[in-house]
């Protein structure tokens, strides 16, 4: 079914509706064991939740295995792609249900029949494995036992009657295991054998089958668990028997102090984690000072899941192009271990130096890598030596590498093997697999070349878009056109894997992209870039979406791109492709809000369209806010990539089109009718893509939100985390009207599905928040953060200055995200500034930060601007 569709469908459910009509919305399907919302994902075999009103007459729960597929009186039956689901409970308005197995991953359709009623259809993801742990009520605290496998049997067992209650099988566990159960805060110790529950491990062997216990199976999948980021001897992972859809996981915790953190458990690429033992309660920090053989230190790096194992990096040595003063810190055996190899880059040839850096992560998993000086003459190469590094026992291992490569890359998705791109732009590359140490060669995706040029076109219109396979598609003019308004001989050009060009394909006669203007500064030079907003289908989707204007001035319009790419793309790859454009054209009296160098789409997740902000009349000139002017919009153009139609959505008040973000299917922007451009937006308005709706969010205290990269959006949640800022216009030492300081009020928490927001103060004598620079937006090292899992937001703030070029330094505050608490991470003696030195142009910022291990870890530097020691905080 087409997703465009469910509105139309939605909007069917009329308040005339019979009684025993059920009443859901798009939003109607959520993880039965997370509550993610929806567009929610749910593994094969996994606990799906359909919420609503009028789902079921009353409370109707299984009593026994197998589970049944309809429920009550009438009947309730749950569909998902026209299979029927196995019920653990109904009510009126929550429906626990099985997704079936033979579901295939992807895009799935929900639909809920009560007696003869259906409701209107819902959208879900569908995945191969998505682990889901169960925890103690309304927290992150896993459920174990530490009864051993009788013991398990015995709490499933005893609590299987209630385990398809409406409060949920997690809180059934919890409550039918009573004196059998670790709690939250209960010791854990070295030795111990654990048994943990989990749903959405995926498809097992032999098949489970729906709705029933498990008779020994396992999981097909590869699993692999961690606690505290140090791999955990798994005994035993199988489908439990007295409960459908329920893993039991059997692991004994490994040798470490403490022996406690955050439990990961991964299947195939999927992980999921939650906190054992006790954790999340007063904040500390852990220092270890920076050894005295280094000289500088340019950075840190955490591997992905131990919070507590560091690289220390040196600065690059630009004669010999590798890193020196390598040291790796290991904070549970206060120990630094110094490497002898020089690294060179992971990415030698990045465009720009500052991304730079010699560590790459093993994903969900202990391990780092960096490349090694070669050992000989490795030809068109960089290297053809491998480092790998443990952080579970500081083990390093140098492997020789089969061939000579030139780039170290992460694993796709979230796949821990490593990716080592061989020299010569061959597109092939190696995968390391850390644990077997084994090489497989793949099809890998050359670099395309730099700069670009194809026939004589050079200059870069738009943002480019990359499709499966590794193609990839760009938009290029010459630089003739320059001077033109649009630019009309741009081109789109598609590279295969190899960066060979298949495809060439003109804008249509009569349009081209537009170019967005750019931001003059104060010494009147345009800045920023001017290129085209372009958008990207959704998953499967082969088509680039451009703005574009005709070249009389008189209509905008979405140019669409789709290329005919073949399915099968291993071998004998096509020497040319067919790409076609069209236009499609915005509705009259609608144009692009082109009035700022930071145009683009926004995607909603629900119903997978692309969003644009739109005014009324044609516009190219830049606003600038130091001149009072905001880039607004009235309305939103809605472009669906599959039909390729555009609905216009009129807003209530102006949108700003700098300020703005999006959240899985809402949109939210500041606003843009504000009386002084310069002052932060004090209210949101925000779009709900489930129901074509706008809404507006008030903020407390006159306290204003900072919108822009460096928002944090919490994972599974309809929550925005972001600057509180307020006050007026501030006046720099030039003379300059600038915006206030961003994040001088603390912090601002948004829930869009609620409709408000919270101000997390700043501690007393703390004037404001720094927010980072752009040295740590292109590190991908946001100024502050959350770390969902413990509930807990942190940030760097300022001291009051103690007068002229005597700053007061730095320090790391944390909140708890549930009662607002603030507090100050405690200091080492002689801690003067976090993250960086004080003073101006100060240096590098020693910084990093991994939700997945909640921990984060910064430089501590004293007033004279020494680094003196480097502080983690973990869970």
């Amino acid at each position: 079914m087409h997703f465009l569709s469910l509105i139309s469908a939605v909007a069917l459910v009329s308040a005339f509706a019979s009684a025993q009509q059920p009443q859901t919305s798009l939003r109607g399907t959520v993880n039965g064991v997370t509550s993610q919302t929806a567009p929610a994902t749910v593994a094969q075999g996994g606990m799906l939740a359909v919420v609503g009103e009028e789902l079921a007459a009353e409370l109707a729960q299984a009593e026994q295995l197998p589970l049944p597929f309809s429920l009550g009186s009438p009947a309730v039956e749950v569909l998902v792609n026209d299979i029927p689901a196995a019920l653990y409970f109904v009510s009126p308005t929550r429906v626990l249900a099985q997704v079936p197995w033979e579901i295939e991953p992807g895009q799935a359709v929900v639909v809920l029949k009560r007696g003869g009623a259906a409701s209107a259809p819902m959208p879900m993801v569908v995945a191969e494995s998505n682990p889901n742990l169960f925890t103690h009520a309304d927290s992150s605290s896993l459920i174990v036992t530490n009864g051993g496998q009788e013991a398990a049997m015995a709490i499933l067992g005893a609590a299987a009657p209630s385990l398809y209650s409406a409060d949920g099988p997690a809180s059934a566990i919890a409550a039918g295991g009573a004196g059998r159960i670790a709690q939250p805060a209960a010791s854990i110790s070295a030795g111990q054998t654990l048994i943990a529950f989990a749903a959405g491990l995926g498809a097992t062997a032999p098949a489970g089958a729906n709705g029933s216990g498990g008779a020994g199976q396992a999981p097909a999948l590869p699993q692999r668990a961690y606690l505290g980021g140090i791999p955990v001897p798994v005994s035993a992972s199988q489908l439990a028997p007295q409960l459908a859809g329920v893993y039991q996981l059997s692991f004994e915790v490994p040798q470490m102090e403490p022996a406690s953190g955050i439990f990961h458990w991964v299947a195939g690429s999927s992980r999921g984690g939650a906190m054992l033992g006790s954790g999340g309660g007063q904040v500390t920090a852990q220092y270890m000072s920076v050894p005295a053989t280094v000289e500088a230190v340019a950075r840190i790096d955490m591997t992905d899941l131990n919070p507590y194992f560091l690289a220390v990096s040196g600065p690059l040595d630009e004669v010999e192009f590798c890193y020196r003063d390598i040291q790796l810190l290991d904070f549970r055996s206060d120990q630094a271990t110094g490497l002898s190899e020089c690294l060179v880059p992971s990415y030698p040839h990045a465009p720009n130096p500052m991304q730079f850096r010699p560590f790459e992560l093993a994903l969900n998993s202990h391990r780092i890598a960096a490349l090694a000086e070669p050992a000989g003459d490795v030809g068109a190469g960089v290297t053809d030596r491998l480092v790998l590094i443990d952080s579970s026992n500081s083990n390093v291992k140098t492997e020789d590498l089969p061939h000579a490569v030139d780039r170290l890359q992460s694993g796709a998705g979230a796949m821990r093997d490593l990716r080592l791109l061989r020299a010569g732009k061959t597109g092939l590359a190696d995968a390391y697999d850390p644990d077997s140490g084994a090489f497989t060669e793949i099809q890998g995706v050359a670099a395309l070349p730099a700069p670009l040029e194809v026939d004589g076109l050079t200059r870069v219109v738009a943002q480019g878009a990359s499709f499966g396979s590794g193609y990839r598609m760009r938009f290029l003019a010459a630089e003739a056109d320059a001077s033109s308004a649009q630019g009309a001989s741009a081109m789109a050009v598609l590279f295969d894997r190899r960066a060979q060009v298949v495809a060439k394909t003109p804008f249509p006669d009569g349009w081209a992209p537009i170019s967005p203007p750019r931001r003059v500064n104060n010494q009147g030079v345009a800045i920023g870039n001017s290129l085209a907003p372009t958008g990207q289908g959704f998953a499967g989707d082969s088509a680039a979406y451009v703005v574009a204007r005709s070249t009389d001035g008189a209509r905008d319009a979405v140019v669409s791109f789709r290329a005919e790419l073949p399915e099968d793309t291993n071998s004998n790859l096509p020497a040319s492709i067919p790409v076609t454009a069209q236009v499609v054209a915005f509705p009259s009296g609608s144009y692009a809000a082109n009035c700022t160098n930071v145009v683009r789409w926004q995607r909603l997740a629900l119903t997978r369209r692309l969003a644009l902000v739109a005014t009324g009349e044609a516009r190219s000139e830049f606003a600038d806010p130091r001149f009072g002017e905001i880039c607004g919009g009235d309305r939103l153009l809605l472009f669906d990539p599959e039909t390729e139609e555009i609905t216009p959505v009129n807003a209530p008040g102006l949108l700003d089109n700098s300020a703005k973000g999006s959240l899985r299917d809402y949109l939210y922007f500041g606003d843009g009718g504000r009386a002084v451009a310069l002052e932060a937006p004090r209210m949101l308005r925000v779009f709900d893509g489930g129901t074509d709706t706008f809404s507006e969010i008030d903020f407390p205290g006159q306290i204003g939100i900072t919108l822009n990269t460096t928002n944090q959006l919490l994972p599974g949640q309809a929550r925005l985390v972001a600057l509180a800022t307020g006050g007026p216009p501030r006046t720099n030492a030039a003379g300059n009207e600038l915006p206030p300081f961003a994040g001088n009020r603390g912090l601002l928490v948004v829930d869009f599905r609620a409709g408000t927001a919270t101000r997390l103060a700043l501690p007393a004598g703390l004037p404001r928040i720094l927010p980072g620079n752009f040295q740590l937006v292109q590190q991908n090292r946001p100024g502050y953060g959350i770390i969902p899992i413990l509930n807990r937001a942190f940030a760097r703030a300022m001291l009051p200055n103690e007068g002229p070029g005597n700053p007061g330094g730095t320090r790391m505050v944390t909140w708890d995200l549930e009662t607002g608490q603030e507090a100050q991470v405690p200091m080492p003696e002689d801690g003067f500034a976090v993250v960086q030195r004080t003073g101006r142009g100060a240096r590098p910022q020693i910084w990093d930060f991994k939700a997945k291990s909640a921990s984060f870890a910064f430089g501590v530097f004293n007033r004279g601007g020494d680094l003196i020691s480097i502080g983690v905080v973990g869970p």
